[in-house]
C-alpha cells in the first residue's frame, strides 16, 4: 500500500494483490502519513519521506512502479508500513543504483533535476542504509586463500625461482568478475594435496638433496625418419640394409642414454645386428633377439647444443635365404618399436641455489640447530607476512629436530620444516580474522588494520604477491601508514606491478578471453596466432603505460596514442608508421583518430566481443555497459525462448546486422534491454569481427548513429568516445573505481561502501583523473585501511 493513501483511498483487488488507488491530490495525502503507518520509524525520517522524498517518487517513478504496476519487479507502494518499506534494503539498493547511474527514469520520461536526484540518494543512504559518514563501516572482513597467480608469485619472491607449481592446481573460481574473491576461494582435499606436492617440488629446487630426475623423450614409429636405404619409418620395419633416425635436443651438457626397444628375426641361426650411432658421439653394435620388450642402450656424454642432433639406428647384417628349409630361418629383419632419449643423467644433486647460499652466509651460527632456527624464522616471517611468536618458532624447529633424530641430514630436516611453512594456513590464507565480526550490528568499533596486515593488503593489491623487506621493515617500525604515498609510487614503478596488468586488467577488460577467440579463418584470412598475441600485447602495454606514467584514466576511453608492432600497424591500416616487429608508442594523426583511440577501438576488445563469423553489437554494447559504465543489463525474462538473430527479417536479402536487430527489437520483451545495448554496439560496427575497419556491410553504408540510454545522441565511434569521456566521465570513474576496489578488497562492493566509493571518485576527479591518485585513493579508503572489531559488550 502506498504510504498515506490508506486513510483516504479505497482498496481494490487486482490480480490477487491489494493495491490502493489515490483519489485526492497528492499533497493533501502527505498530512496523515506519520499517523499509524510510520509509528515505528523515527519521526524525522518519516517526515523527510513524506515532505521531501515521496513527492519526488510520485512525480517521476510511481507511473511505472506503483498502483499495481511493477516494471522491473520494483513496486514502491507494496509495503504495509513505512517501517517495512525502509527495511526492504534489496529494493532500495536497486532504486539507488538505477538513480545513481541515471538508468531511471527512462530517457523518454520526465527527469528529476540534479538536486532532486541527489536528495533521494542522500535519503536512501541516511534513512535506509543508515550510513555513518563520520565513522563509516569498513565492511565485513575477508579471509582469502591465495589464488594460483598469487601462489606462484609468492614462491617467486620467497625463493627467487621461476617455478610455477600452481599451474598444476585446479582453476580458481571467480566472483564479481575476479578470481581473488574470498568467498569463492575454497580449499578442497584435492587442492590441499596439490599444495603438499607443490611444497615438495619447490623445496627440491631450493635445497636439492637428490640428483634431478632426467627428462625422457619417446619416439615411436611415425616419428622416425628414413636416413638411408628403404626402411619403413611409419612401422619401424627394417627388412633390408638401411638406417632410421630421430632428431633430439641437448639443452644441457651431460650424460644421455638412448634406449632402443626392438625385436628381430634370424636367418642361418644368426640374429640381426643394429649399429646405434650418436651424431658427434659414440656408436655401438647391438645384437637383437626376438624379445619385443628388450631394451638396448647406448650412453654418451654430450655437450649443450643449440642445434638438434641425430641418433641413427642401422641394420648392418641383412640376409635373405630363399633356400632355407626352415621358413623361420629364411629372412633376417629388424623391427624398432620405440627409441627413448633420457638425460641429462646426473649422479649428484645440483649446487644449491643462491637464496640457500645466502641463508647460510647470513646466519653463521655455530650449531646446526641454531642456524636452522634462524633460517626458519627468516623464511616464515616473509611467508607469513608478520613476526613469529616463540611458540610458532618452537613448532617449526620441532619438525627440524624430529627429522634429525630420525637420521636425516641438515638439508633434509630443514626442507621438511620449510614445507611446513608452505602448507600452513598462515601462508595459504590471508586476512585479519582475529577480533572481527561479519555482522554490522555487532560492530561497536572500526579499527585500523595493523601495519603488517596493511603491508599484505598493499602488496597483494599491486603485486599479487607477498610484501618485500622494505614494506615489512616499515610495518615493524610502525611507519608504513605514514609513508603510503611514497611506497605506492615505489611499488608502481617496480616490475612486479605488471601483476595489475595481468590480473586486474586481464579480468576487468576480459582480455584473457582473447586466448579462446576464434574468428573464422576462411572469412578473416589474416587471423592467426601471431596476430592474436599482438592484439593482447597492445592492450596490455597500453594499460601498463597509463599506470606506470600516471596518465589520466580517461585515456582508457579516448587517447591519441597506442602501442603497435608492425603486425598491428598493418591491421590498423598504418603500415608506414611502424617498420619493425618491436612494440612502440604510436601517436595518432587526426586521420588516425577518426578510427583509433582508447580501449574500445583495440582489436583485442573488438575480437572478444564478436562472434566467429560476424560482429555482435549486442555483445559490444553489453561490454561497454558492464565494464565502462557499470550498468549491467538484466538477464532475459526467465523461460523466454530467444529466436536466433538470423530469423529476423527472414526472406529479406542483404539486411545489415543493424536492420536485423531492429526487427528483432520489435518484440517488447526484447526491446527494453536491447535499447540500452544495441545503440552502443552500432557505434562500433565500422570494425569487423577482429577489429579491422570497414565502411560497408553487404554493399550498404554502415549506420553508426545512436542514442544512449540516458538520451544523448552520438555519431559513430568518435561521437561515442567523446560522450563517454566528457558527459559520462563520472559514470566511468564510478565503474572503474568499483572494479578496482573489488579487486583490492577481495569482495564485492556493498551498500555500506557508498561513502568510500564516492570519496574515491571525488578525490581522483579533483586530482585530474590520474591513475596513481585513483590507486592511492583506494589504498587510503576506509574499507582498505580498517576492519570491523568484535563488540566487547556482554552477551
Amino acid at each position: 500500500m502506498r504510504h498515506g493513501a490508506g486513510l483516504h483511498g479505497r482498496r481494490i483487488e487486482s490480480n490477487g494483490r491489494t493495491v490502493v488507488r489515490r483519489f485526492f491530490h497528492f499533497a493533501y495525502l502527505m498530512i496523515p502519513l506519520t499517523l499509524g503507518l510510520a509509528s515505528c520509524v523515527p519521526k524525522s525520517k518519516s517526515a523527510d519521506f513524506a515532505e521531501t522524498i515521496e513527492p519526488i517518487l510520485a512525480k517521476y517513478c510511481y507511473d511505472c512502479h506503483a498502483d499495481g504496476i511493477d516494471k522491473g519487479d520494483i513496486e514502491l507502494d507494496q509495503h504495509l508500513s513505512l517501517e517495512e518499506m525502509m527495511a526492504d534494503r534489496g529494493m532500495w539498493e536497486g532504486v539507488y543504483s538505477n538513480l545513481d547511474t541515471r538508468l531511471m527514469p527512462p530517457s523518454d520520461k520526465k527527469q528529476p533535476d540534479d538536486a532532486e536526484r541527489a536528495q533521494v540518494l542522500a535519503w536512501i543512504e541516511d534513512a535506509v542504509f543508515q550510513l555513518n559518514r563520520k565513522n563509516p563501516d569498513p565492511g565485513k572482513p575477508v579471509i582469502r586463500r591465495l589464488n594460483r597467480t598469487e601462489y606462484n608469485y609468492a614462491i617467486r619472491d620467497l625463493f627467487g625461482i621461476s617455478l610455477q607449481p600452481a599451474d598444476k592446481f585446479p582453476a580458481d573460481d571467480t566472483g564479481y568478475g575476479f578470481d581473488n574473491i574470498g568467498e569463492v576461494l575454497s580449499l578442497s582435499p584435492t587442492l590441499f594435496e596439490k599444495y603438499i606436492q607443490a611444497s615438495e617440488e619447490v623445496m627440491d629446487v631450493v635445497i636439492p638433496t637428490q640428483p634431478v630426475p632426467p627428462k625422457s623423450t619417446l619416439f615411436n614409429p611415425g616419428s622416425f625418419k628414413k636416413r638411408k636405404g628403404n626402411p619403413d619409418p611409419d612401422t619401424g620395419t627394417m627388412s633390408s640394409s638401411g638406417t632410421l633416425g630421430i632428431q633430439f635436443q641437448t639443452n644441457q651438457s651431460g650424460r644421455y642414454e638412448f634406449r632402443i626397444t626392438a625385436r628381430g628375426s634370424r636367418a642361418k641361426n644368426e640374429w640381426p645386428i643394429i649399429r646405434a650411432k650418436v651424431e658427434n658421439g659414440p656408436q655401438k653394435d647391438l645384437r637383437v633377439s626376438s624379445d619385443r620388450r628388450k631394451e638396448y642402450t647406448v650412453s654418451a656424454y654430450l655437450k649443450h647444443s643449440q642445434k638438434p642432433r641425430w641418433f641413427d639406428v642401422s641394420f648392418i647384417n641383412d640376409l635373405y635365404d630363399p633356400k632355407a628349409k626352415d621358413p623361420s630361418q629364411r629372412d633376417r629383419n629388424v623391427f624398432i618399436n620405440r627409441i627413448e632419449v633420457v638425460g641429462p643423467i646426473e649422479d649428484k644433486p645440483p649446487a644449491p641455489i643462491k637464496v640457500y647460499q645466502d641463508w647460510l652466509t647470513r646466519f653463521p651460527e655455530k650449531s646446526d640447530a641454531a642456524r636452522a632456527r634462524k633460517i626458519l624464522e627468516h623464511i616464515a616471517y616473509r611467508a607469513w607476512r608478520r613476526p613469529l611468536t616463540d611458540s610458532d618458532l618452537d613448532r617449526l624447529t620441532g619438525l627440524y629436530e624430529a627429522a634429525r633424530k630420525d637420521g636425516q641430514s641438515f638439508e633434509e630436516s630443514l626442507k621438511l620444516s620449510i614445507k611446513g611453512i608452505l602448507i600452513s594456513q598462515r601462508f595459504l590464507f590471508r586476512g585479519e580474522s582475529e577480533n572481527v565480526t561479519s555482522k554490522p550490528e555487532d560492530a561497536a568499533k572500526y579499527a585500523f588494520v595493523d601495519e603488517y596486515s596493511l603491508a599484505s593488503r598493499l602488496s597483494f593489491f599491486l603485486w599479487s604477491s607477498i610484501p618485500d623487506d622494505e614494506l615489512l621493515n616499515l610495518a615493524g617500525e610502525g611507519k608504513l601508514r605514514s609513508q603510503l604515498r611514497t611506497q605506492v609510487t615505489r611499488m608502481l614503478a617496480d616490475k612486479r606491478s605488471l601483476a595489475l596488468t595481468d590480473n586486474f586488467a586481464g579480468q576487468w577488460l576480459q582480455l584473457r578471453n582473447i586466448e579462446i577467440a576464434s574468428p573464422d579463418p576462411k572469412q578473416f584470412k589474416s587471423w592467426n596466432e601471431s596476430l592474436k598475441n599482438s592484439m593482447r600485447t597492445e592492450t596490455e602495454q597500453f594499460f601498463t603505460y597509463i599506470i606506470r606514467e600516471n596518465r589520466p584514466v580517461l585515456d582508457f576511453i579516448d587517447a591519441d596514442y597506442s602501442f603497435l608492432d608492425q603486425r598491428m600497424a598493418d591491421h590498423y591500416g598504418m603500415k608506414d608508421r611502424v617498420k619493425d616487429s618491436r612494440f612502440q608508442k604510436v601517436v595518432f594523426t587526426e586521420k588516425d583518430r577518426s578510427r583509433r583511440g582508447g580501449l574500445l577501438t583495440h582489436a583485442s576488445i573488438l575480437t572478444i566481443t564478436s562472434d566467429a563469423t560476424r560482429t555482435s553489437p549486442v555483445n559490444r554494447g553489453n561490454y561497454v555497459l558492464e565494464n565502462i559504465l557499470g550498468t549491467i543489463p538484466p538477464p532475459p525474462p526467465e523461460g523466454l525462448e530467444i529466436p536466433p538473430l538470423e530469423a529476423a527479417g527472414k526472406g529479406q536479402k542483404n539486411l545489415t546486422l543493424r536492420q536485423q536487430l531492429e526487427i528483432h527489437r520489435e518484440d517488447k520483451l526484447c526491446s527494453s534491454c536491447h535499447a540500452r545495448m544495441d545503440p552502443i554496439g552500432f557505434a562500433m560496427e565500422n570494425y569487423d569481427a577482429f577489429g579491422k575497419w570497414r565502411d560497408q556491410e553487404h554493399g550498404q553504408p554502415i549506420d553508426t548513429s545512436g542514442v544512449l540510454y540516458t538520451g544523448e545522441a552520438f555519431e559513430g565511434i568518435t561521437g561515442l568516445r567523446a560522450l563517454l569521456a566528457e558527459k559520462k566521465s563520472e559514470a566511468f570513474m564510478k565503474c572503474l573505481s568499483e572494479k578496482l576496489l573489488t579487486y583490492a578488497l577481495g569482495r564485492g562492493v556493498e551498500y555500506y561502501d557508498k561513502p568510500a566509493l564516492n570519496q574515491i571518485v571525488k578525490q581522483t576527479q579533483e586530482k585530474g583523473f590520474r591513475s596513481h591518485e585513483l590507486i592511492t585513493a583506494i589504498i587510503e579508503s576506509v574499507p582498505f585501511q580498517k576492519t570491523r572489531v568484535v563488540s566487547t559488550a556482554a552477551p
